[in-house]
């Protein structure tokens, strides 16, 4: 996923650390909000870091899409 030491990043490469790296923080929050939702009722916070979950996927999705002839 990570291109060699030396080597140039490309935009796919880049997009790719960057929704992995955000993406880990919507999934930390999916954690929190089951417990958090199991716990003490409350299903706000599962449904925000769902709604997040989403967006970084459409957000490499379409990284994907866009940079797909790069070399």
């Amino acid at each position: 996923m990570l291109p060699k030491k030396g080597q140039v990043w490309t935009y796919r490469e880049r997009s790719r650390l960057l929704s992995l790296i955000r993406g880990s923080g919507s999934i930390v929050l999916v954690a929190f909000g089951i417990y958090f939702g199991v716990t003490g009722e409350t299903w706000g916070i599962l449904i925000f870091a769902l709604i997040a979950l989403a967006g970084f996927a459409l957000f490499f999705f379409s990284n994907e899409r866009k940079y797909r002839g790069e070399p």
